[in-house]
């Protein structure tokens, strides 16, 4: 999808000639010349930006840069955190 978004670019003013020339209807022509506007064009790659990171958020494997924090963190805890009281017995 990409490579026809850069077609498009590269060729815009070709389209554009070939809509004007050849399409009769006024309002075809217009919703024509609309969809390879520079808006819609950077609506589309927009759009194509949003599916690829959410595809890429979707394969990440489990326990991302937080979780791994999170463990970091609770390990530097643990060394400084009470330690156990033993108790003795030495009655016996």
């Amino acid at each position: 999808m990409l490579d026809e978004l850069e077609s498009v670019t590269s060729h815009l003013g070709e389209f554009e000639e070939l809509i004007c020339n050849e399409e009769g209807d006024p309002r075809r022509r217009q919703a024509l010349l609309r969809a390879i506007s520079l808006a819609e064009r950077a609506s589309t790659l927009k759009n194509l930006a949003t599916a690829m990171k959410t595809l890429n958020e979707a394969a990440a494997p489990p326990g991302g840069k937080k979780d791994e924090l999170q463990r970091r963190a609770e390990e530097v805890a643990s060394r400084f955190g009470r330690r156990p009281q033993i108790a003795v017995d030495n009655t016996k």
